[in-house]
């Protein structure tokens, strides 16, 4: 009896079975890398994209060995609409584009300056294909150059661009990715934020800045220059290495170069009244990497003392440099300010969000650093 049950039950089973009947092999899929978002503004066309397609049949295998060709492809129509692009596809490629694979997204200069960023990123936020932790950067150069410089590390030019930013660890000058999800919160926010910059140099691919995206118009209101990245970096307690240079303008001797061992910074909004101030306090470890005057002695107690000073000096004069960008040039709270007192502060945030910009620009911001040497490395006993 419990036999026959079996052979009833087993066919049932099977028909639950549902196996891969909805897979797609790789080489029916057109597998998109990387996107570049550029402005036309012409008679025929508003928008050009450029989407990097992976060649799969020249990624080499064990089998191919070495190299058979360019692993991917650049393809760039123009439209109206960037879903009206992404149709095009389908009347020059046999593979209709899948971005579920995507690595980066680039969009240049004169998109933003014509387009908020809200709207040029509404559509990618909507469609299931793009997923939320893909990075975004922006160019001063033409996108189709960025997508079609070859890479010097890595098998794409899309995930060489995504890995720049994994040194964040190495300098100061480097920032973190910026994906949709935070791109999503900023705009939510209503609040002002940064894009890293990337641009060609020597042929290769480097990142150079960063771009100020206004909270009033959603589009670019400057640009950062790499140690300004890194003055914001302190201030937005966003360090996790890199170096401090203290140079002859600030020390009157030679180079002192100094490895960040580990950062904190700390912003406290004081609110007396009506009226708010920011305390902002960096402490950090550091270590003396490399010594240009090969007459100190780190034997003798206090030969750091003035190393400490002039560090401080130097990293507080780049915090400063910064706060006055947002605060005296731009009007902007790109340094997320707006956070701290949002937090500790709610009532008087709830009273001016709406006016945040022109209260931010005259809160006074005292900054303190405080360093501490914790090594000097090896050094040679004359």
């Amino acid at each position: 009896m419990k036999r026959k049950h079996l052979m009833v039950l087993i066919p049932l089973l099977l028909l639950n079975l549902s196996a891969c009947w909805d897979s797609d092999e790789i080489e029916d899929l057109g597998i998109i890398m990387a996107i570049g978002l550029d402005f036309l503004d012409e008679e025929s066309a508003r928008y050009s994209m450029t989407n990097q397609y992976v060649v799969p049949n020249n990624i080499p295998s064990s089998q191919t060995g070495g190299s058979v060709g360019t692993p991917y492809q650049n393809m760039t129509l123009n439209g109206d609409s960037f879903l009206s692009i992404i149709r095009q596809n389908s009347l020059e490629s046999d593979r209709p584009p899948n971005y579920t694979h995507l690595k980066s997204m680039v969009v240049s200069e004169k998109l933003l300056r014509n387009e908020p960023i809200n709207n040029i990123i509404s559509f990618f936020l909507r469609d299931h294909e793009f997923r939320r932790t893909v990075p975004v950067f922006i160019t001063r150069e033409n996108v189709e150059d960025i997508l079609s410089i070859e890479p010097t590390k890595e098998m794409f030019p899309a995930v060489q661009i995504k890995e720049l930013t994994q040194n964040i660890d190495r300098s100061l000058n480097v920032q973190d990715n910026l994906d949709f999800g935070d791109l999503s919160k900023h705009i939510s926010d209503r609040s002002s934020f940064v894009i890293p910059e990337v641009s060609i140099n020597q042929n290769r691919i480097r990142l150079t800045g960063a771009a100020i995206i206004s909270n009033l118009d959603h589009k670019i209101a400057g640009w950062l220059k790499p140690d300004e990245v890194g003055g914001l970096k302190w201030i937005k307690d966003t360090v996790q290495g890199g170096v401090v240079t203290i140079d002859e303008e600030h020390s009157g001797e030679e180079p002192v170069i100094l490895e960040i061992n580990k950062s904190n910074t700390k912003i406290e909004p004081v609110l007396k009244g009506d009226q708010l101030s920011i305390n902002l306090s960096v402490n950090a470890s550091l270590r003396l990497a490399e010594d240009w005057n090969v007459e100190r002695n780190v034997f003798k107690p206090g030969w750091d003392k003035e190393i400490k000073k002039n560090s401080e000096a130097v990293v507080k004069e780049s915090i400063e440099h910064v706060i006055s960008l947002a605060q005296k040039e731009y009007g902007l709270d790109f340094l997320e300010f707006y956070t701290w007192v949002r937090i500790q502060h709610p009532d008087y945030w709830m009273k001016h969000e709406k006016e945040w910009n022109s209260k931010f620009s005259d809160v006074p911001v005292n900054v303190d650093v405080d360093f501490t040497l914790t090594g000097y490395g090896t050094q040679d006993i004359n």
